[in-house]
């Protein structure tokens, strides 16, 4: 609901509205496959910002998006591995939020940037 307001009502910029577009997609994949597979919802969320980041690095070379990427790929590290510390997840669940997380981020903001 919030993503059709702020897209079709408001109508913010077309980055925005990507990053918008991408998190409620990312919300929806990450619904419905928790129906049958548990996955580190955490692992995704921190890997779709390090996807966000990753695609502004990558398509903005002037964007001074390295120092924000690296200190976001060490958090990424320790949130993953906080998830492990605490035996909320498996490897498997880790691997299955990260790769869902970045995939999904990463995978709109540039197909349509």
């Amino acid at each position: 609901m919030t993503t059709y307001l702020f897209v079709f009502k408001i109508q913010v910029n077309e980055i925005i509205a990507l990053l918008l577009i991408a998190t409620t997609l990312l919300v929806t994949v990450l619904t419905i496959i928790t129906l049958w597979f548990k996955v580190s919802i955490h692992a995704a969320g921190i890997s779709g910002v390090v996807g966000f980041f990753l695609v502004f690095g990558l398509k903005y070379p002037d964007s001074m998006a390295f120092y924000p990427l690296l200190g976001l790929l060490i958090c990424a590290g320790l949130v993953m591995s906080a998830r492990l510390q605490l035996n909320a997840h498996s490897p498997k669940e880790i691997w299955a939020g990260m790769c869902t997380g970045l995939g999904i981020c990463f995978g709109t903001l540039y197909w349509f940037v």
